[in-house]
């Protein structure tokens, strides 16, 4: 893959604060989207109104709006982490800016290439003159692993299970799928949360000692 021009390290801290926010924002909203389903399981839901369902109307536009910034925000990350750590010196990286964050948008690909694209960045961040040699913490590991298992594999399980059942069988399904989805996020958010982090830091660290040289 060519590379792309680059322009100068950008600082990311402010970047990283944002894209944080949105992660807790996600996280908040999809533990309150995730209530109305608990409910239900544990037998607690009562009959459908007009307000109710103007309220599953906002709530369902509500997580379109704050997916879609957390998407924004988190992918604007993986460009800037990935320019930095070029700009900070480290040479042959596989993926450029634009491609560690184009790999999510393609099929099939997206089931590991954004994941090894993740892994450079943090391996160049660790120590850009030598980031071929570097490794790469649990975190990521964890990261990619929860990503997968929620957005694919519930999915799949409810797609392929909710077909042999039975109308109410399949909305308990569904909220029992939504719950676990739900509850996977927690623990996704904060490893990622560690990981931009972490990133931050490191990339802050070599801006200054490469400052101080000069």
């Amino acid at each position: 893959m060519t590379t792309e021009p680059q322009t100068g390290f950008r600082d990311p801290t402010g970047l990283t604060r944002w894209a944080k926010g949105s992660l807790y924002a996600y996280l908040a909203l999809s533990l309150i989207v995730a209530w109305p389903d608990v409910r239900d399981l544990l037998g607690l839901g009562g009959q459908e109104s007009a307000t109710g369902l103007r309220f599953v109307v906002l709530r369902a536009f509500a997580m379109m709006a704050v997916l879609l910034a957390n998407a924004i925000c988190v992918l604007t990350w993986i460009h800037r982490a990935n320019h930095n750590a070029r700009h900070l010196g480290a040479d042959g990286m596989r993926y450029t800016p634009g491609w560690a964050v184009g790999w999510y948008f393609v099929p099939i690909a997206w089931f590991w290439k954004p994941y090894q694209a993740m892994k450079e960045i943090w391996k160049a961040s660790s120590d850009p003159a030598d980031w071929g040699r570097q490794t790469v913490s649990p975190l990521l590991h964890w990261w990619w692993i929860l990503w997968i298992v929620p957005f694919w594999g519930v999915s799949l399980v409810d797609l392929a299970v909710g077909r042999s059942l039975a109308e109410a069988g399949t909305e308990t399904l569904d909220a029992a799928m939504s719950v676990v989805s739900s509850a996977l996020d927690i623990p996704l958010v904060f490893v990622l949360l560690a990981i931009m982090g972490t990133v931050n830091r490191m990339q802050m660290a070599h801006r200054q000692e490469q400052a101080a040289a000069d």
